[in-house]
């Protein structure tokens, strides 16, 4: 027979290792009980609701939501705090005690709103809060209600790509890595109530958790990064979040295309405003233009009449939909509308500072240029660069009869056009 004589120490200690093993047991997938599940109410977005997923909306910012062409753009709505709620009744007599545990400290603070006391223990690898021993005098014991802290996105000012030295940075200001420590917050929390039954001599465990699943850790991204201050000249960021529904799944990439996913998170999921399509269109395109110029035998001339051969190479996809942490690390373009799920990059597939990459580039912009059914915006750039007019119309160096934008151009980007 147990023994139920605790004292508050000794209970807390039995409790939290109980607790701890039980968290072990779920994360290996063995059932270590059949009790019903806490209730969780995680978010105000009725989505996230129902998978107990959830963001975090700083207090007192004004934040527009629905990123997509047409969508009807409404705010997010102040973070509601998150109510646990024990299943069931329990005894008068029955002693109550909940646990809270996040292995993320950075982000994972919390502001109790219940009026009960909880102590906050650290241990290597994670934070676990845990309330007094709450008896039947304790006002709405059978309910935890709290909020995560405020969280802080690092660094508070936008900085450009690239370093002073002309090197990207390794990490620059975000992060190509989801999950990254400061950075794309996964934040979870863990909660458990204990229930001892002195009558009985047992202890039994309500467990629940409260995750920002990757739709919600997509959409957090961008309300960390929403009026985000630009380093030097230029607007803030001001791109609104996306909805849960404007978040999908990353489609395969149009067989005419080499190179990467038109996504460039490693979410597998992106949003895509057309992007998808308009790569499509291209890359059929050119495939038919190239395959028609060796059929019929055209000439491809160059500024001083000279023929040019076409390479027999498929466009290389280099860029396509950018989480803000990518575009932070990868651009200097804070409303650039590659995080809108609306504009891709597209290289030659060959050699930079070759001659046929310059030939690709200008057959492509002419290919583009002489079309009317592809309704976007296009221009090469180099370096993170629009290249200007006078280069489109000058051959200096080298001087091999292609306009000097198509030599030094790295890529050229495309977008659906917004209003």
């Amino acid at each position: 027979m147990i023994s139920f004589h605790f004292t508050d120490r000794l209970y807390r200690s039995i409790t939290v290792l109980l607790f701890k093993t039980v968290l072990l047991l779920s994360l290996l997938s063995v059932p270590a009980y059949a009790k019903p599940p806490l209730h969780i109410l995680s978010s105000d977005n009725p989505e996230s609701r129902a998978n107990n997923s959830f963001i975090f909306i700083p207090q007192g910012k004004k934040i527009p939501q629905g990123i997509k062409r047409g969508s009807k753009e409404s705010f997010l709505k102040p973070q509601v705090p998150f109510v646990v709620d024990l299943p069931v009744e329990i005894k008068p007599t029955a002693l109550l005690q909940w646990h809270i545990i996040t292995s993320r400290e950075t982000y994972g603070e919390i502001n109790l709103l219940s009026k009960y006391h909880m102590e906050k223990v650290k241990s290597e690898g994670e934070v676990i809060w845990s309330s007094d021993i709450l008896r039947n005098d304790t006002v709405d014991r059978t309910r935890l209600v709290f909020k995560p802290d405020q969280l802080v996105h690092y660094p508070a000012i936008y900085k450009r790509g690239r370093g002073s030295n002309g090197k990207r940075r390794s990490k620059g200001g975000g992060t190509v890595e989801i999950d990254f420590k400061r950075f794309n917050p996964r934040i979870a929390y863990y909660i458990e109530a204990v229930v001892t039954d002195i009558e009985k001599q047992e202890l039994i465990q309500y467990t629940g958790k409260i995750a920002m699943d990757n739709k919600d850790m997509i959409r957090q991204e961008y309300i960390n990064h929403y009026n985000i201050n630009r380093y030097g000249r230029g607007e803030n960021g001001n791109i609104p979040v996306p909805l849960r529904s404007e978040i999908t799944k990353t489609p395969s990439v149009n067989i005419h295309l080499l190179g990467n996913s038109i996504s460039e998170s490693s979410y597998g999921l992106m949003i895509d405003d057309g992007v998808a399509s308009i790569a499509g269109l291209i890359a059929d395109l050119y495939e038919q233009s190239k395959n028609k110029h060796f059929k019929t035998k055209q000439k491809f001339l160059d500024l001083n009449g000279r023929e040019l051969t076409i390479p027999d190479t498929k466009l290389w996809l280099s860029g396509g939909w950018r989480n803000p942490e990518r575009n932070e690390w990868f651009s200097n373009a804070l409303n650039g509308i590659h995080q809108r799920g609306g504009a891709i990059d597209m290289v030659a597939n060959v050699p930079h500072n070759d001659k046929r990459s310059a030939i690709i580039y200008w057959f492509l912009w002419n290919m583009l240029e002489n079309q009317n059914y592809i309704k976007a915006f296009w221009q090469l750039e180099t370096h993170g660069r629009a290249m200007t007019t006078k280069e489109y119309q000058e051959d200096i160096e080298p001087l091999n009869g292609i306009p000097d934008a198509f030599d030094k151009a790295d890529h050229i980007h495309i977008n659906i056009k917004y209003d």
